[in-house]
């Protein structure tokens, strides 16, 4: 049986955490992009989709910073370690946005 979508981003989410942040880009600012901030917004708004759903701030964050990401991670290729973190948080994300979606549907 296939994973439904909630229970595909707990997983994620668990594996998530424990990842370490991507110690060279602390200061690396991708695209004029701070990674940092990045990852807290991106992270904030997973965690809030799976409490239930989200505002109408959160989920424009949601939206924008997914994209902005998705047009980052080809620039940040250079890093093996960064570009597996960041697509596993674009990931989540997507799913994120999907499941938010399905529930104001």
């Amino acid at each position: 049986m296939a994973e439904s979508k909630p229970d595909q981003l707990a997983r994620l989410w668990d594996e998530f955490r424990t990842l370490p942040f991507p110690p060279g880009f602390y200061q690396r600012e991708p695209d004029g992009e701070c990674m940092v901030m990045m990852d807290t917004m991106l992270s904030g708004c997973v965690s809030s989709v799976m409490n239930g759903p989200l505002d109408d701030q959160r989920r424009d964050i949601l939206r924008t910073r997914t994209a902005v990401l998705g047009e980052i991670l080809p620039s940040i290729g250079d890093d093996e370690y960064a570009t597996k973190y960041f697509t596993h948080l674009h990931g989540m994300a997507v799913l994120a946005g999907e499941l938010d979606n399905a529930r104001s549907e």
